[in-house]
């Protein structure tokens, strides 16, 4: 393959505008050929926000029925529900696949993908952007080398009032989101956790879902291993603002990481907690779209070289595999209102 890589984008709602198509335009040698959504109004009026005129089409039948459109690679910024059946087709004509997170709605659907990947002979790589982050990688080290001692727990944090809204508003019906609020929210980290420590031994799940999406979850995990037990939780909330973040306990202090911006990792002493350690590797450039734009520059790479990416079809399988544990593990939620509020049950 030479020259430009003709990059297809599969979806033109908001994070394909806000985080895909910019990336795609940021890489000189991508060339966005084509985008395809149902609402080819839509992604024609996208493409020209950007100043861009790719070909338009209304379903990947449409593509490929126009023997002038060559393309390389796609992205895949739809409906989880949907992941599935597009990316296969994708696969089977040749066109490798950047999904973006989860890669599809269940692990048969995922297996089916990886499948179809390795039959075909190209790449299926997943939308998970925190391994180009620069601080997961870092926290990797520091968590494997235990620079700071050894973690005894951990807790991850999440909570937004509302926020994200797709326009196809897929996330509001399970069957189309997979899930709800540990989908949405929470599954970047249940990636992140599999990177850091791998699949726990065992779990604990709790939600407030009545069989539609749940607004709010807690999740627990043990893991065993040579160092000692290590206990973890999870909260994530659809309803409530909580700072997003992971503080880890170690023998010899606090770690704390936060998420926003460009990120950083903080250590406070158990001896000395009045100071305070932050580590960082270099400096950023700060544009908003780094991540995803590192993460497309791995796709096409992986492509041009015939390698796998970074976060494969395989490692998207394990996090689906564990959001599938949890769920099954599923126990209410406690929603006591009123407790230390001045209201008596009546």
């Amino acid at each position: 393959m030479t020259g430009s890589f003709r990059l297809a984008i599969i979806g033109s709602g908001l994070i394909t505008q806000a985080s895909h198509l910019p990336a795609a335009l940021a890489l000189p040698k991508v060339q966005v050929t084509a985008i395809i959504d149902p609402a080819p109004a839509r992604a024609a009026q996208v493409a020209a926000s950007y100043g861009i005129s790719p070909l338009i089409f209304g379903s990947i039948d449409d593509m490929q029925n126009a023997k002038a459109c060559q393309i390389d690679g796609a992205v895949i910024a739809t409906p989880n529900h949907t992941h599935k059946d597009l990316a296969i087709r994708c696969l089977e004509a040749g066109i490798s696949v950047l999904i973006e997170k989860p890669l599809a709605n269940s692990v048969a659907d995922g297996l089916a993908i990886a499948e179809a990947a390795e039959q075909a002979g190209r790449v299926a790589a997943v939308g998970y952007w925190r391994h180009f982050s620069g601080i997961t990688p870092l926290l990797k080290e520091v968590v494997d080398q235990q620079y700071f001692g050894t973690v005894k727990r951990f807790v991850h944090q999440f909570g937004t009032e509302g926020g994200w809204a797709p326009l196809s508003a897929y996330n509001l019906d399970r069957r189309t989101a997979g899930g709800g609020v540990l989908v949405v929210s929470g599954s970047h980290f249940i990636d992140q956790l599999l990177y850091l420590w791998g699949y726990p031994d065992t779990v604990e799940f709790r939600d407030d879902s009545a069989g539609g999406p749940e607004g709010h979850c807690e999740a627990v995990f043990n893991f065993g291993g040579e160092s000692g037990p290590i206990t973890g939780i999870a909260r994530y909330s659809k309803t409530t603002r909580i700072p997003g973040g992971l503080v880890l306990e170690t023998d010899r202090g606090i770690l704390t990481v936060t998420e926003s911006g460009e990120g950083s990792i903080e250590f406070r002493a158990a001896a000395s907690p009045g100071i305070v350690q932050t580590i960082s590797r270099g400096t950023r450039t700060g544009a908003a779209t780094d991540e995803f734009v590192l993460q497309l520059q791995d796709f096409v790479d992986a492509c041009l070289e015939r390698r796998p990416p970074r976060v494969t079809a395989r490692q998207g399988i394990e996090s689906l595999r564990l959001i599938e544990l949890l769920y099954s593990q599923r126990k209410p939620m406690a929603q006591d209102w009123y407790s230390g509020r001045g209201h008596k049950d009546e």
